[in-house]
């Protein structure tokens, strides 16, 4: 596991209780696709939220993207990636 603070882009998706489901972001240039968004939990920051979302890529690799509710940022904060062959 590695973690980093990189800015990110994000598209994501609201029900209609206007929760956010991220749906794909960027990673070193590539758009990556979620195929999974398994736990989620919002911390305190100040007057405001970070909204921190553990997602899976269809490789298996794993990341946790977080939103700043303040300025609508979102970050990759950390990142499990399965060992690549060479």
């Amino acid at each position: 596991m590695k973690l980093v603070e990189i800015p990110t882009g994000v598209e994501a998706r609201f029900d209609d209780a206007g929760r956010v489901t991220p749906t794909a972001f960027n990673w070193q240039g590539r758009d990556m696709h979620i195929s999974d968004v398994g736990r989620r939990w919002v911390e305190p920051h100040g007057p405001h939220q970070l909204r921190h979302y553990l997602v899976m890529t269809p490789g298996q690799d794993t990341f946790e993207l977080c939103l700043d509710t303040g300025t609508l940022q979102w970050k990759i904060t950390k990142i499990w990636e399965r060992g690549r062959m060479a």
